[in-house]
């Protein structure tokens, strides 16, 4: 990966990793010597046994406990196969998945030019405005992983996240990587010059809300022609099942590839209202079941 690896020297970050026994304990210690990390590491080696018999909340709250006693700029646990991290920031505080995104989109429009970043169409809109008063813009994907790193792997973005974690760097691999994203975190963080507990308290809360409504196999196309016709007079995206936009939210309804259930997302200004256009949409979805 490529990274200002005498800039990251100079700022000799502290931080806190958790490998939960994973592969990752491997090949980080060689990069974090090469960028002039202090590194206070636990769980430190490879051991199936053990990365399958840890709670993952306790290991977290264990990081965010010694973020706070070292005086760590922030605290990292891998997940055991390296693709995804919870990240803990400076106060010992672990970041929510969408909380750490809309973090990382912001670093990343400042750090590129007009950046181009692909994100699902599920992602709260708190990232398009983030990217817009950048001039960054975002290419909406499906919300499979495989289409995301598609488009990821085309040659025309920048940085590319998922819902649940995954970062990708299309520069370094157009894949989730952990490791790549400490260290692209590390850099960017230097180049800002502000603590990540800043940097997330300046981040707007996000109000999204979703749903399960039982779906059978043979309903589910009847199910979308529904909702397409009964959106008609509103936006809508169709990147990805039917994103219908609304003034203050948008609602996805998506049948799930794999179950026999539709999902219902939706964004507005409050939880209380993001709920309401959930209700509403699934409602919709349960009717037209029938």
């Amino acid at each position: 990966m490529s990274v200002d690896a005498e800039r990251l020297r100079s700022r000799s970050f502290k931080v806190v990793l958790d490998y939960s026994f994973g592969a990752a304990s491997i090949v980080m210690t060689n990069v974090l010597a090469k960028i002039g990390a202090n590194v206070l590491a636990v769980n430190p080696y490879a051991s199936t046994t053990g990365a399958t018999g840890e709670d993952l909340d306790t290991r977290v709250k264990v990081i965010g406990d010694l973020v706070r006693t070292s005086g760590s700029d922030l605290g990292y646990v891998f997940d055991p196969d390296g693709e995804t991290a919870v990240i803990i920031d400076d106060q010992g505080i672990a970041l929510t998945s969408e909380q750490a995104l809309l973090v990382l989109v912001k670093l990343v429009c400042a750090h590129y030019k007009k950046a181009k970043i692909a994100l699902p169409v599920s992602v709260s809109s708190e990232a398009e405005r983030l990217a817009e008063a950048a001039g960054a813009t975002i290419a909406w994907t499906k919300l499979s992983a495989a289409n995301l790193m598609e488009v990821a792997g085309s040659g025309k973005v920048d940085f590319a996240a998922s819902q649940e974690g995954g970062f990708i760097w299309p520069a370094f691999l157009p894949a989730y990587d952990a490791a790549a994203t400490l260290v692209h975190l590390l850099e960017l963080l230097g180049e800002s010059d502000h603590a990540l507990s800043a940097l997330l308290a300046d981040v707007p809360d996000v109000h999204v809300a979703h749903e399960a409504v039982p779906t059978s196999w043979e309903r589910k196309g009847a199910v979308m022609r529904g909702v397409m016709e009964r959106a008609k007079d509103l936006p809508t995206v169709l990147v990805d099942g039917v994103k219908v936009i609304y003034p203050d939210g948008w609602a996805l309804v998506l049948p799930d590839p794999a179950l026999a259930i539709t999902h219902v997302w939706a964004e507005s200004t409050s939880d209380v209202e993001a709920q309401r256009l959930v209700a509403i949409h699934a409602g919709q979805v349960a009717e037209l079941t029938r």
